[in-house]
């Protein structure tokens, strides 16, 4: 006569089995909400933007494919990139932030990103504000430099790399990895920063401003313009405007966190050029209704601050050397001695 399975047995049997699949749930469910997040983004991509434009056509051409009679619309640019190195938890400590700052930076310079770490992107007095600093990074595709990169990863925890090649003309694709990441990452983010490796950023003046102005579908910098870019396989008959619409140099701009995923969004439909500042803060910022830019003259237009204490005024100092950025922290940050960039 077969033994009948003891009922105590059972019942702890499914007691740790339940136990179990519910801490397993509880682990995954923070990557399935990015996971069902990404999927969204992308399918939204693939209806189409429409809403955003205000009924106006895309910039680029569609890819189209049939599907059971119907018509779908394909993304230009999926950006089917992979992270070599990621950070997912940055953010995740913090219920609000009040500037996610994204740097773009060389693989190869190391120095600089340190520099960076040591002034102004390190331990800043930001009256209660909380800035977080990321580095955009791509692939070197040399094995020398890649080991150096995830070192530098596990020692500071602050890159964010992608596998498409480190180079100049990938820097859109760059930035589309900035916002893609803060999209899924750092949502709670009030506001979003791109700058450069060779930029002095005054965070506490900049963030004074941006927390007394509160501002949502909105963006900010220095307002440029620019001939217009023909793409290579452009035909020598397609008409070209004279110039770009007012971008914001992209040596550092300021974005709303509010608008970070729909630029992502639609920067899957629209067609790349490489010209990374025209592209993120006049082509897409059109299509998510958050263009013309707002102009401000503390953001650094591509020209060198000559003195250093100018930057106690400015938000932003470009072409600076990692020895000169040392020199403004310890003029602009005295610890306790009497600063010389100001009058008491």
């Amino acid at each position: 006569m077969p033994r009948k399975p003891r009922l105590p047995a059972m019942l702890a049997y499914i007691f740790l089995l339940t136990v179990g699949l519910l801490f397993y749930a509880s682990s995954r469910e923070q990557d399935q909400e990015r996971q069902l997040l990404a999927q969204s983004l992308l399918q939204d991509a693939q209806n189409g933007f429409s809403q955003n434009s205000g009924g106006k056509s895309h910039i680029g051409q569609e890819r189209r494919q049939k599907t059971r009679g119907r018509t779908k619309s394909l993304p230009i640019n999926p950006h089917e990139y992979h992270m070599i190195i990621n950070n997912p938890k940055i953010c995740s400590a913090e219920k609000t932030i009040s500037i996610l700052v994204a740097v773009s930076s060389a693989v190869s310079n190391f120095y600089r990103r340190r520099a960076i770490r040591e002034t102004w992107g390190g331990s800043v007095p930001l009256g209660g504000s909380h800035a977080k600093l990321v580095f955009l990074l791509g692939n070197p595709n040399d094995s020398d430099l890649q080991t150096q990169v995830v070192e530098e990863s596990r020692t500071y925890g602050d890159i964010l790399q992608e596998d498409f090649v480190d180079s100049y003309m990938n820097l859109t694709i760059k930035s589309v990895m900035g916002l893609k990441w803060a999209s899924l990452y750092c949502q709670q983010a009030q506001y979003f920063m791109k700058t450069d490796d060779d930029m002095y950023v005054n965070l506490p003046t900049l963030l004074t401003y941006l927390q007394e102005a509160d501002k949502t579908q909105w963006m900010t910098g220095c307002i440029k313009q620019k001939k217009a870019f023909r793409p290579v396989n452009a035909s020598p008959g397609l008409p070209m405007p004279p110039a770009h619409p007012p971008f914001l140099a992209g040596a550092g701009y300021v974005i709303s966190g509010d608008v970070l995923g729909e630029l992502y969004k639609v920067s899957l439909q629209t067609r790349m050029i490489p010209v990374e500042d025209v592209y993120v803060t006049a082509h897409l910022a059109r299509q998510i209704g958050v263009h013309p830019p707002v102009h401000d003259a503390r953001f650094s237009c591509g020209e060198m601050v000559m003195e250093d204490c100018d930057l106690a005024q400015l938000f932003t100092g470009h072409r600076i050397t990692p020895d000169r950025m040392y020199q403004i922290w310890e003029k602009l940050n005295p610890n306790g001695i009497t600063s010389p960039c100001f009058d008491f």
